[in-house]
């Protein structure tokens, strides 16, 4: 199935309140850390499907393809959400705090490729790496 077929088959929560829902069903999740997730989404660019910012810990969660967590190859300080976990998800429109909400909304698409994040994560992970070593 593609991207555009499922995120034609998901709309965040109605109403007001965010909503924990199950992973795994409509799309599987990614998250990772700000120092990580920040540089990832510049090089993803236009590739990113929809984006949730937890302003807690400035955590960004990718919600990609359901089953795409079970070919995922770890990554340190990245997360994944799949079967039988469940994701705070903002309803439409929540652009802002408090607590979390979308940097990108699930308009018209709203799956990221998994490849395409776990490359950018993979770079962001690497370049983190090397300024630790400097």
């Amino acid at each position: 199935m593609h991207d555009t077929e499922v995120g034609t088959l998901w709309e965040p929560p109605p109403g007001p309140e965010n909503r924990l829902v199950p992973a795994g069903i409509a799309w599987d999740a990614v998250r990772a850390p700000s120092h990580l997730a920040c540089p990832a989404l510049a090089a993803l660019g236009d590739e990113a499907g929809a984006v949730i910012r937890d302003p807690y810990n400035g955590d960004l969660y990718w919600l990609l393809p359901p089953g795409a967590v079970t070919a995922w190859e770890p990554l340190p300080q990245v997360t994944t959400y799949g079967t039988a976990c469940y994701v705070e998800i903002p309803p439409t429109g929540r652009t802002g705090g408090p607590g979390p909400y979308w940097i990108r909304e699930p308009r018209g698409r709203h799956l990221t490729r998994p490849a395409a994040l776990h490359a950018a994560l993979a770079t962001a992970v690497g370049g983190q790496r090397t300024e630790g070593e400097s």
